[in-house]
């Protein structure tokens, strides 16, 4: 009598295949791809005043903060610091879920500038992010194409370490976050970033909003006080005719390192107290494409400062570009610049602070 439960050697290399068949294709679905990319950049810049901090990275930074001698004057710098290199990292169909790294650096740091500058460092695990990038209380969409590396007056620019998560609503999002406390000199909580942004084909809206707790503990002069700091952003880009309008508003308390890399302090020291400074700034940012290789830019930007109650001096900026784009990967461009900080009796700047720039850029993605 034959035994028709009793396996086969045929069945058992079928059942063998198919097993081995289903692991291979769960295998299969786990996908890693790297890349190296980066770009290369060469800047010619001639300021014909410059009233800046006389540092090395002035070049690249829009700050008025002290006044040139007259025989300093006018000064031709090139510069290649702004090129940078970056490492991407995709790994999909994980049991876990998909994963993405990022590691990018320029060479804006050291003495000489020329030792590599970390600038991104994070990885994200479906919609959470760790590690360090882009403030969540940034809108990188309202940026303006520019030869200038820093960007105009009312621009938040800053790179920090954070835990993001993201909340996608179909088209819209929301973004919530806990960043390196930026202002703090003591400090016991993190920075608290929500931002909310809509897309669509009229461009996007973004909305954000920023809590900072300010601590303050300084025994040697008996300042031991805490302030609870408060800031938010509308901005955005609408899309019209092949051209786009770039706009920003933002205003609050505390924003120090936040707006224009410090240009205005986060707080004073008022009768022991914690005073918060108050700022409020604009931007509006308007791109003409002339053929499908052609186009400028032309914007304007306004920060007005406040301390304790006193003017400590508007700082306005002025750029207008022409940009050539005759391959994707490259880009030539012509910009003009002038900016200008007031002088007031609370800042103590004798006269008004000017800069002057024409700048030439030529640029390379790979």
């Amino acid at each position: 009598m034959v035994n028709n439960n009793k396996p086969t050697v045929l069945s058992k290399l079928v059942a063998s295949l198919i097993i081995t068949g289903c692991v291979s294709s769960v295998h299969a679905e786990i996908e890693t791809r790297n890349e190296f990319s980066g770009y290369i950049k060469l800047d010619a810049i001639f300021s014909q005043e410059n009233d800046g901090a006389g540092a090395l990275r002035e070049q690249a930074l829009l700050t008025l903060n002290e006044n040139e001698l007259e025989d300093e004057e006018g000064d031709l710098t090139f510069s290649a610091f702004e090129s940078r290199i970056k490492f991407s990292h995709i790994r999909t169909g994980t049991p876990v879920g998909d994963f993405s790294a990022v590691v990018e650096g320029d060479f804006y740091s050291g003495a000489n500038q020329n030792i590599f500058n970390l600038r991104h460092a994070y990885f994200t695990h479906e919609n959470l992010l760790l590690g360090q990038t882009w403030s969540t209380f940034m809108d990188l969409g309202a940026l303006a194409e520019t030869a200038d590396f820093g960007g105009p007056a009312a621009r938040i620019f800053v790179r920090q370490p954070q835990v993001r998560y993201k909340i996608p609503f179909g088209s819209s999002s929301l973004e919530l976050a806990a960043e390196e406390p930026l202002n703090s000199p003591d400090p016991i909580l993190p920075d608290l970033v929500a931002r909310y942004t809509v897309k669509g084909d009229f461009g996007h809206l973004t909305l954000g909003a920023l809590y900072q707790h300010i601590n303050n503990e300084e025994e040697e002069s008996d300042v031991d006080d805490t302030a609870n700091a408060f800031a938010g952003r509308i901005s955005g880009r609408l899309n019209f005719w092949g051209d786009n309008l770039k706009f920003a508003v933002i205003s609050g308390t505390g924003l120090g390192r936040y707006l224009n890399f410090n240009d205005q302090t986060s707080f004073g020291i008022v009768d022991n107290d914690i005073e918060l400074s108050e700022q409020t700034g604009f931007k509006l940012a308007y791109q003409h494409v002339y053929t499908p290789t052609l186009r400028s830019t032309i914007r304007y930007a306004q920060t007005t400062n406040d301390l304790d109650g006193e003017d400590t001096g508007d700082f306005t900026s002025f750029h207008v570009n022409l940009i050539y784009n005759p391959y994707k990967p490259l880009k030539f461009g012509a910009e003009i610049i002038l900016a200008e900080k007031e002088a007031t009796e609370a800042n103590g700047f004798e006269e008004d602070l000017e800069l002057k720039r024409f700048q030439l850029f030529g640029k390379y993605n790979f």
